[in-house]
């Protein structure tokens, strides 16, 4: 990142918190690694700290939503965008995020937010929140919220730490003087609580004042320090009266809101609080107790590491806090020998060291930076999506990884039949696939259109389908827009029309993958010859989302029994499926069942279309079956598989499944594509629909059971080697997109 960066940092005040305290250490971290911050807001305790380390703060009523206040706010920001020659906008809270993203739209200038916490969404409050072009999450679960209430890509977002300033916070901080104005004696137990103290937040601060007579039965000397402000102050402070007037003493003391809450902790024993406060603590090698309005974790050591990050360090989810709960964790510290008490502040302040640097956080923070400012076109992929079928989701399953294993954050836009469903499922956008204005769009500020995979440049299906998937490549062609074929099956193609016009729209794109060397010889014969051509491998060869344990564990479920192999069957319908082929194929699962103990699954690839086969051939046997009603996911189909012992597929995905859980398969071939898969891994158990009848089936099942393990050998060599082709789609995709042109071996 190029030094002298103008980044305006947005929030909307400078009080004590969490993500105020966060924007401040960052904005001091940036300017350490020569970038300068400048940071607006409504101004508060932290502007003296600012200002102490040359970082420029601008007074913006950015507090609230009054709309004067949001007007004159819309005029400072935009004044002072183009007064600082600001590089890029960074807010960190709802209302400037709303302000700036209008201005965005306006300006054109790159814009990133930062999810400190998660926002109500009620009352239309969802629609008037602005995440930028690029969000940064303080925590996975605040990803897992950004993800499912905002629908925010998964590759849009970057999760960082709230990071610590561990020399800052330390065990060597001088506490001498604060001691002294706060009126400590060396003998003295000092529990420290450090939180905004607004009704939001100030639940835990009443909860342990009012436990305070009981902890001072525990230990002699007890003094505790509650540091903050806000709304519910008032409150506090009745109870504070309250409890030191029973106890004839100033066993609490309010300090307000302070900045220098690193010297407020050095004299505890024992710190309690949340979040960012928290880290603060272990960073300065204090026990700490986890507790605030949104839950409760409790004494903090490695037993509870993973709550802790899962959560922030917020107890968002967890147990609620409570007087009994509190008081509990208090009595265990008091109990616990000084060594124990000092293996758990080491272990915290180690953790803060080696996870939550200020070092890291502003290095998540710059990568985001250097995104937005150098931001990628976006890549789209078209192809059959949308339209529930597994093989299809399998296809883009794995594209979606390919790209992301090659390159940070790709830009990914996918055409689709049902873009809500599909931007859920894959946390990418989506667009409507038949909507041609968005195509149009996006295809205007594309970088690269993916075509595929699967069989899309063929005929059979209808020439309807084959007329789309080449007038989306000739209008990408057209604007400028590089093109792959990405890992492509070729026909067939019958008509002689259609092979004219997919020759000539071929002959444009910059970089064809297929799938399988036919696809390759029938490139050859159709004339294709200038763009770049390489034979890889079916990208759902790259899929890992198989779990053989888990596919037995869904079997259980559906009361499969243990005792029985398992032959799994995935028919789909053809003019060729009549009655007699379903009889055959019933016969031959019947036949497994008799002589090789075998059990029948029928599974359908895509539900609305291979249900009733499936049901067809079931109703034709006379040994036990089971159709699978229920639409799987990618994942769930390649787990049932691997989990089986044989799979009879029409459905190339389902042999393609078989091969990648080391399922032996026997092909029954509707399509070239399945001979030509069947040839690639060097398989000879295939079935031409034509050929079907009672003995060639038969034939089949024993060769399979009879050179059992040989086929399971063979599929695992294959398999490997149709990954390792699999894995240079990604590769070369990203490579033509980066470069802008890409050289084959052959």
């Amino acid at each position: 990142m190029k030094q002298g960066l103008n980044v305006l940092l947005s929030l909307m005040q400078l009080d004590i918190g969490g993500a105020e305290t966060h924007v401040v250490e960052l904005a001091k971290e940036l300017k350490r690694r020569g970038i300068n911050p400048i940071v607006t807001s409504n101004g508060g305790a932290y502007e003296k700290e600012l200002e102490a380390a040359g970082i420029k703060h601008y007074c913006v009523p950015l507090q609230n939503k009054n709309p004067l206040n949001m007007i004159k706010s819309v005029k400072l920001l935009r004044r002072i965008i183009k007064d600082e020659n600001i590089d890029i906008v960074h807010s960190h809270a709802r209302i400037p995020s709303f302000i700036l993203g209008r201005l965005h739209a306006k300006m054109k200038f790159p814009f990133v937010t930062t999810a400190h916490w998660v926002f109500t969404t009620g009352w239309g409050l969802k629609y008037i929140t602005d995440w930028g072009e690029k969000t940064v999450a303080v925590s996975e679960d605040i990803k897992t919220y950004l993800m499912d209430n905002y629908k925010i890509p998964e590759g849009d977002i970057q999760v960082t730490i709230n990071g610590i300033d561990t020399d800052k916070f330390s065990p060597n901080t001088d506490k001498t003087d604060i001691k002294k104005e706060l009126g400590l004696k060396d003998d003295d137990t000092v529990i420290v609580y450090v939180s905004r103290l607004d009704e939001s937040r100030s639940l835990v601060a009443k909860q342990l004042i009012n436990i305070v007579p009981e902890i001072d039965k525990l230990t002699e000397n007890l003094k505790v320090v509650v540091v903050g402000d806000g709304d519910d102050f008032g409150t506090v402070k009745a109870l504070t009266d309250k409890v030191n007037g029973e106890l004839g003493r100033d066993c609490v003391i309010l300090t307000g809101a302070r900045t220098d809450i690193n010297r407020i902790v050095a004299p505890a024993d024992l710190f309690i609080g949340v979040s960012r406060a928290a880290l603060e603590a272990m960073a300065a090698e204090k026990p700490v107790i986890i507790a605030g309005n949104e839950g409760y974790i409790g004494l903090f050591n490695e037993s509870k590491l993973q709550v802790g990050v899962d959560t922030n360090f917020c107890c968002r989810g967890c147990q609620e806090s409570n007087e009994e709960l509190l008081l509990r964790d208090i009595k265990r510290f008091f109990l616990m020998s000084d060594d124990d008490r000092q293996d758990i502040a080491c272990y915290g302040r180690n953790l803060i060291k080696s996870d939550y640097s200020v070092s890291r956080m502003a290095e998540d923070t710059m990568r985001v930076y250097n995104w937005a400012l150098n931001k990628n076109d976006e890549i789209l992929i078209s192809g059959y999506y949308g339209f529930k079928n597994s093989g299809d989701d399998a296809l883009l399953e794995a594209i979606i990884n390919d790209l992301k294993a090659n390159k940070e954050s790709p830009n990914i836009t996918v055409l689709s039949a049902n873009p809500k469903e599909t931007s859920k499922r894959y946390k990418v956008r989506a667009i409507n696939r038949f909507n041609i204005i968005s195509l149009y769009r996006h295809i205007k500020k594309a970088g690269m259109l993916i075509s595929g995979g699967g069989t899309l440049i063929q005929d059979t299906t209808s020439t309807k389908s084959l007329l789309y998937y080449l007038a989306v490549i000739r209008l990408a062609i057209r604007n400028g827009v590089k093109v792959m074929l990405y890992s492509n099956g070729i026909g067939p193609l019958r008509n002689e029309i259609n092979i004219r016009r997919a020759k000539k729209t071929l002959n444009k794109v910059d970089v064809i993958t297929l799938r399988d060397p036919a696809s390759k010889t029938l490139l050859d014969e159709l004339g294709v010859d200038k763009p770049q051509i390489m034979v890889t491998a079916d990208p759902a060869f790259g899929l890992t989302s198989f779990d053989a344990k888990a596919g037995r564990d869904i079997l259980d479920k559906l009361n499969v029994p243990r005792d029985k192999r398992i032959v799994i069957v995935a028919p789909r319908r053809t003019r060729d499926t009549n009655a007699r082929f379903e009889t055959t194929v019933a016969k031959m699962c019947d036949y497994a069942n008799e002589k090789y103990n075998c059990y029948t699954l029928f599974i359908s690839m895509q539900l609305n279309k291979d249900e009733q086969i499936s049901r067809n051939i079931s109703s034709k046997m006379k040994t036990p079956n089971m159709v699978i009603e229920n639409r799987l996911s990618v994942s769930e189909f390649m787990s049932i598989i691997s989990a089986s012992d044989l799979c009879i597929g029409m459905r190339l995905h389902s042999l393609i499944y078989s091969v990648v859980g080391n399922t032996p398969l026997i092909g029954i071939v509707y399509d070239p594509k399945i001979k030509g898969f069947m040839n690639y891994m060097e398989q000879n158990m295939c079935i031409e629909m034509s050929d079907i009848n009672e003995d060639v089936a038969y034939k089949s099942v024993d060769e399979v059971f009879g050179n059992y393990d040989n086929v399971k050998n063979e599929l695992a060599s294959g398999c490997a080697r149709l990954k390792e082709k699999a894995r240079r789609n990604g590769e070369i995709a990203i490579e033509l997109y980066e470069k802008g042109s890409v050289r084959l071996e052959q």
